[in-house]
C-alpha cells in the first residue's frame, strides 16, 4: 500500500509540474506576442508622426506656391529658376534646365534638373516648391520626444544617418533577451535626401503585463487551483493511509484487549463447570464478580466502537433535557470501578446546588466517565481526582483534574484523534483502544461546545468541557 501511494504521489507531482510548465511556456509565448504587437503599435505611431511632418511641409509649400504664381520674380529670387515663362500663356513652353536653392548662408546650390513641357505654370511652381521643401526637411526632435513620452518610453543611441537608398516609411527590427525586449528603429524623416534617425527603444514590462491582465489572472487562478488540488489530494491520500494504519492498529489492539476478558470468562466458565468447586459459595461469588467485571469491560469496548461508528455515518443524535448534573456526578463517582492496587481519592466542587443543566445526560455522563477512567488508568498508585462543575457566562464548565503521569507536549495536538495512543502509554503496556478522548470530543462538539486540555508531564492533567446553556 505504501509503494502504491508513493507512486501515485510521484505521478501526480510530475503531472502537475508538466501542466504548470506548459502554462508558464504559454504565458511566455503570449508575453512575446504582446511585446511584438506593442512594437507594431509603436512603429505605427512613428509612421503617423512622419506623415504629419510631410503634411506640414506640404502646407508650407502650398502657401509659397500661391505667392510665387502671382509674382514670378519671387521664384527667381527664392529658387533662381532658369526658365523662360511666356506671361501671355498659362503654360510653360520651354525646358527648365536647372533649379537652385539658397542655403543658410545665402549661397546658391543646385537642387536638381527637370524637363517640363506644356504644363500650367502654377503646377510647375507648386511641384518644385514641394520638392525643395521636402529636401529641406529637418528632424523634429521635440515632436519625436513628445511621442515617446506619450508612450512612457525613451529612445537610446540616437544617430542621424544617411541611407544607401530611399526609405519612404519607417522600419524596425525586434530584439529580445528573455523577458526584456527592445526595437531597433529606422525613422526616415527626409526620404528625398535619404536622411534618417536610427536608435533603440527599450520596451517596458508594465504595459505588456497590463495588456495581458486577464490572461495572467486566469493562469494564476488555474495554477493555484491545480496546486490546491494537488496538496488536497496528497493530504487526503496521506490521511487515508494513516487512517488505514490506525484501523489496522485498532484491530490488533482490540484483539489484544479482548483476549484478557475472554480468557478470564473461559476460566470462570471452566470453574462453574466443575461440580465440586461450585459447592464453595465464597469462591462462586468471586467467580461471578470477576465474570461481571469482565463483561462490563466488554460492554464498554463495544459501546465505544458503536458510538464512534455511528458518528462516522451520521450526525450523533442527542436527547437533550434538563437534569441535575451534581447528582449525576455523585452517582457516577460512587459506581466508578477502582483497581485493587490503586488508592484513589475523589473531590467534587459543584456550584450551585442543585446544578440544573440542559444536555444529553447519557452522552455527557459517559464523557465525564471517560475522563475519570483515563485519569485512573494513566496514573500511579496514589491518585487524587478533582471534579468541578459550574455555570459561568451562560456556559457549563466541567473540569476533571488529576495528578497522574501527564501528557507530553508533542502528543497534545493528537490525543483527540481516533485510535491515537501515545508512545508513553504504549510503552507502559496500559490497555486501551484510543477511542475514549475521541468520543468525548465528538459528544461535546455535538452539544455545540469544546474540549480543552492543560497538562504538565509528571504532574497531571486538567480537562475542561464547555457546553453552551
Amino acid at each position: 500500500m505504501g509503494k502504491q501511494i508513493k507512486f501515485i504521489w510521484i505521478l501526480t507531482m510530475v503531472t502537475a509540474l508538466l501542466v504548470i510548465s506548459g502554462q508558464i511556456y504559454w504565458l511566455y509565448n503570449q508575453y512575446s506576442y504582446t511585446a511584438l504587437g506593442y512594437m507594431v503599435q509603436l512603429n505605427d505611431s512613428l509612421l503617423v508622426l512622419q506623415e504629419k511632418s510631410f503634411l506640414l511641409a506640404n502646407t508650407d509649400s502650398a502657401g509659397k506656391g500661391k505667392e510665387a504664381v502671382e509674382d514670378t520674380d519671387s521664384i527667381r529670387t527664392t529658387y533662381s529658376l532658369r526658365m523662360n515663362i511666356d506671361e501671355r500663356k498659362t503654360e510653360s513652353q520651354v525646358k527648365i534646365s536647372k533649379v537652385y536653392s539658397r542655403d543658410s548662408a545665402g549661397n546658391l546650390q543646385q537642387v536638381d534638373s527637370f524637363n517640363v513641357n506644356n504644363l500650367p505654370v502654377d503646377v510647375v511652381v507648386d511641384a518644385i516648391l514641394r520638392y525643395t521643401n521636402y529636401l529641406n526637411l529637418k528632424f523634429d526632435r521635440k515632436a519625436f520626444d513628445s511621442l515617446l513620452v506619450s508612450h512612457r518610453i525613451h529612445a537610446t543611441d540616437l544617430q542621424l544617418v544617411k541611407l544607401d537608398s530611399n526609405l519612404w516609411k519607417g522600419t524596425y527590427v525586434p530584439e529580445r533577451s528573455f523577458l526584456m525586449y527592445r526595437m531597433k528603429f529606422v525613422y526616415p524623416y527626409n526620404p528625398f535626401a535619404k536622411d534618417a534617425v536610427v536608435g533603440y527603444i527599450d520596451i517596458p514590462i508594465n504595459p505588456l503585463l497590463k495588456e495581458m491582465g486577464w490572461q495572467l489572472v486566469c493562469s494564476l487562478v488555474l495554477i493555484l487551483l491545480l496546486v490546491f488540488c494537488l496538496v488536497y489530494q496528497v493530504r487526503t491520500i496521506i490521511r487515508q493511509y494513516k487512517l488505514d494504519e490506525l484501523r489496522s492498529g485498532f484491530v490488533n489492539t482490540m484483539i489484544h484487549e479482548l483476549k484478557r476478558p475472554v480468557q478470564t470468562l473461559k476460566m470462570c466458565i471452566a470453574f462453574l463447570n466443575n461440580k465440586r468447586m461450585r459447592k464453595d459459595e465464597q469462591m462462586m461469588d468471586e467467580v461471578v464478580k470477576d465474570s461481571m467485571f469482565e463483561l462490563d469491560n466488554l460492554s464498554a469496548y463495544l459501546a465505544k466502537v458503536r458510538e464512534m461508528t455511528r458518528a462516522d455515518d451520521e450526525q450523533t443524535p442527542l436527547s437533550v433535557r434538563s437534569f441535575d448534573l451534581g447528582e449525576t456526578i455523585e452517582k457516577l463517582l460512587r459506581l466508578t470501578s477502582i483497581p485493587s492496587d490503586k488508592h484513589v481519592r475523589f473531590e467534587t466542587r459543584i456550584s450551585p446546588r442543585p446544578l440544573i443543566v440542559t444536555a444529553d445526560p447519557v452522552h455527557l455522563t459517559n464523557s465525564i466517565s471517560n475522563l475519570i477512567e483515563n485519569a485512573i488508568k494513566y496514573s500511579g498508585d496514589d491518585l487524587c481526582i478533582v471534579v468541578e462543575a459550574l455555570l459561568q457566562n451562560k456556559k457549563l464548565l466541567v473540569k476533571v483534574s488529576d495528578n497522574g503521569f501527564g501528557i507530553p507536549v508533542h502528543d497534545l495536538p493528537h490525543i483527540f484523534d481516533k485510535f491515537y495512543r501515545s508512545e508513553q502509554v504504549v510503552g507502559r503496556s496500559l490497555p486501551g483502544i484510543g477511542l475514549g478522548l475521541s468520543y468525548v470530543k465528538l459528544m461535546i462538539e455535538a452539544h455545540g461546545g469544546r474540549v480543552r486540555v492543560e497538562s504538565t508531564l509528571g504532574k497531571g492533567s486538567v480537562f475542561t468541557l464547555e457546553i453552551p446553556q
